[in-house]
């Protein structure tokens, strides 16, 4: 971001302490949670919103998932670090 000229941000989401600002004159986003904040760019937010989403199936799968009926997630071991 250039910090010579001011920036004019734009409010694309939000809910609560959670939301997605965006800087047309530099093109970043802002993503705001609670105290934290991450500055990217737009293939960036499209990769973290990938990742989000496959999460929140994986963990819905297994929520869902019953050992009473055989039911077992299917979870692939992936880098945590």
């Amino acid at each position: 971001m250039n910090s010579n000229k001011p920036h004019k941000k734009v409010c694309l989401s939000g809910n609560g302490d959670c939301r997605v600002v965006f800087c047309p004159g530099c093109g970043t986003l802002e993503i705001n949670f609670g105290a934290s904040t991450i500055r990217t760019d737009y293939a960036s937010l499209h990769l973290l919103s990938s990742v989000l989403n496959r999460a929140k199936v994986q963990l819905a799968r297994m929520q869902n998932a019953s050992p009473a009926n055989g039911d077992a997630p299917q979870i692939r071991p992936g880098r945590v670090h």
